[in-house]
Order: structure tokens, then sequence, then C-alpha cells
């Protein structure tokens, strides 16, 4: 075989070796994304289900299909942090739910989330959400209150 064609050769499988290692990257980084896999940010709370099941969840235009992350605030922020306290018995800081997603509320979502196996990022996404149980809109007469899972 010619002196150059051997060259080339060893080039191609170079350059070949390069894409299955970077492939390799890629998938091994899709393996470790986030739980936060939600398409939009979640802005509102809704009311979701009926009766003693009723939850107020984190939304987004109505679909509870929507994440939080360190930043965001409003009421979709309020919702999550009622479920972490009053539900789950985290404590989200010293300001308490004040709508506000800070460190300490990404605390207790770590916590939350290495207490059930999750992948411990710190964000709300679906896969949180699936295993917090959230609040209910109002308190029973006792004084109690309803904590459901979705």
């Amino acid at each position: 075989m010619p002196r150059r064609m051997e060259k080339q050769m060893k080039k191609n499988i170079a350059a070949a070796a390069l894409a299955v290692v970077m492939a390799g990257g890629i998938v091994v980084g899709m393996a470790t994304t986030s739980t936060a896999t939600a398409n939009r940010p979640c802005t509102a709370a809704t009311s979701f289900g009926s009766g003693q099941f009723k939850r107020v969840v984190p939304t987004a235009n109505g679909s509870t299909d929507c994440y939080l992350v360190n930043g965001n605030s409003g009421n979709g922020v309020r919702a999550l942090q009622r479920a972490l306290v009053y539900c789950e018995g985290y404590s989200v800081g010293s300001s308490g739910i004040d709508g506000s997603f800070g460190n300490a509320t990404k605390s207790a979502v770590l916590a939350f989330q290495r207490s059930f196996g999750l992948t411990p990022d710190g964000q709300y996404g679906n896969q949180t959400r699936n295993w917090l149980k959230f609040l209910d809109r109002a308190s029973n007469p006792t004084g109690y209150f309803y904590c459901n899972r979705v």
C-alpha cells in the first residue's frame, strides 16, 4: 500500500474514533440530564384533582408539565414551597413561603430528591413533581392539611 494511502487511512480511523468518543460523551450527557425535563417554567399554581384530593400544583398555562429552578419566582414557586414545607417537612429558609426560588428552596428540593432516589439537581421538573405531595387548597375543619401526590 502506498505511504500516502496509509497516512490517509490512519487519519480516517482517527477521525472515526474521535466521532465515536464524542458521540459517547453526548449519550452520557443525555443520561445525566436534570430532572427538570419539562419544557417551560411554572408561572402559576392551579388546583388539580377534586374533593379532598384536590392539590395546588405549579403550572404553566394550566399544564403541570413545567419546571422551576433557582432564580424563578411567583405562584408556581409558592405552590412548590408549600408542598415542601407542609407536606414533606422541609424548610425553605428563614423567609418562609415567599415565592422566591433561592438557595434554601433549592436545598429543600435536593434533600427531597435524595430521599426518593431521584437525580439530585435541585430543580423542580416532572420527575420531582411525580414524587412530591401537594397541599390541598384549604385545610379541613379540624385544621389538618390534605397532602397527596398528583
